[in-house]
């Protein structure tokens, strides 16, 4: 059986200092005050989210109950959790030792995350703030996520950054995700997770067990959704209307090719070409579909954004009206499972070594 990732971490920081190679033993004193001196000043604000569903099949009445980890993300009593149980007939949190009824005032299934309502929110709530200031952080920082795992009390799980990922297996995820060495166990998916500044980094999304890690979405996405929910209960996504392929080059590196438009999309009425290699997407440098993906999710609706494409040898600036994503088209497919393996037959090693992206639509 493998050994959890923080442990091996640890395990790993005890053989350095026992060899003084990198740590002295005041270093990770420090490091260890600092993850407690987040915990106590975070883990307020971290809940257990709970909801049910009653249904009858034939003569019986099946009762289905999930439960995960959420942040209290304003002082009104505004939670943020992921993989809530859909079309549940009671939602409430654990918080305090109370019990506290919420309703859900609105749900992202691109990304499978809800922001929750307390129906009498309790007095000075301790909150998340979620902005983007955390955007850019380096694989190898440190992050510490506070968790409720099944029914203990709220813990700190200890991980490192490891990757940013456009992908997993053959599903293009809708934006950039943090891969991350928190090893999720049941009940802490929705979690928030903080750099050692203490800065909120993302929500813990979805588990990969085979690896022992996760993945986060970002605090930038979780800002997005957060506000469009707060608005209007609903997202609303830019749609370019672009399908593509993946083309070699010169440089024996791929190009990111239009190689159709969807009818009666803000694409197919631009100046854009079939054949025509998308450079960049206001301002922000396309070298994969997921950089076209990311750059589709952030894009305000009714706003020009403008498109650096190579034709015929020469690159050129076409500007795009981007508008409202009809519902019925997809950038990928269904959201992503809070357990990777159950919605996944094959291993992680055999899915990532055959399956190839197919082409979306942004």
């Amino acid at each position: 059986m493998p050994l959890p990732a923080a442990f091996c971490l640890g395990f790993l920081l005890l053989g350095q200092i026992l060899s003084g190679q990198v740590y002295s033993q005041d270093n990770v004193l420090g490091l260890e005050s600092r993850i407690q001196t987040i915990f106590s000043e975070k883990s307020n604000s971290v809940v257990r989210v709970k909801a049910s569903r009653v249904a009858k099949a034939g003569d019986k009445i099946k009762r289905f109950l999930k439960m995960g980890s959420g942040f209290f993300v304003s002082k009104e009593g505004h939670v943020l959790t992921t993989g809530l149980l859909p079309d549940a007939d009671r939602v409430w949190i654990e918080y305090n030792d109370s019990y506290l009824l919420a309703e859900e005032v609105g749900h992202d299934p691109m990304c499978n995350l809800s922001l929750l309502k307390l129906l009498e929110p309790p007095n000075n709530i301790s909150y998340v703030r979620v902005n983007d200031s955390s955007d850019k952080i380096d694989a190898g920082s440190f992050l510490l996520g506070i968790t409720f795992a099944l029914e203990f009390e709220v813990g700190p799980t200890f991980g490192l950054m490891q990757s940013y990922e456009y992908s997993f297996g053959k599903r293009l995820f809708p934006t950039r995700m943090i891969r991350s060495s928190l090893a999720l166990g049941p009940g802490e998916v929705g979690a928030p997770v903080f750099d050692l500044n203490g800065r909120f980094v993302g929500i813990t999304h979805a588990a990969l067990p085979d690896l022992q890690s996760s993945f986060l979405l970002p605090a930038k996405a979780c800002k997005r959704i957060r506000d469009d929910l707060l608005l209007s209960g609903q997202v609303e996504y830019g749609w370019f209307g672009i399908t593509t392929s993946r083309k070699l080059n010169q440089t024996n590196s791929f190009d990111v090719v239009i190689n159709g438009f969807v009818d009666d999309s803000p694409a197919k009425m631009s100046k854009l070409k079939i054949g025509d290699v998308i450079i960049s997407v206001g301002g922000v440098s396309i070298q994969t579909q997921g950089d076209l993906a990311n750059a589709s999710f952030f894009a305000e609706p009714d706003t020009i954004l403008e498109f650096k494409v190579k034709r015929d040898g020469k690159e050129i600036i076409v500007p795009l009206k981007v508008t409202i994503r009809p519902k019925n088209q997809k950038t990928s497919g269904p959201p992503i499972s809070t357990n990777i393996e159950d919605s996944n037959s094959s291993s992680v090693a055999d899915r990532n070594a055959t399956d190839v992206i197919l082409s979306p639509n942004f």
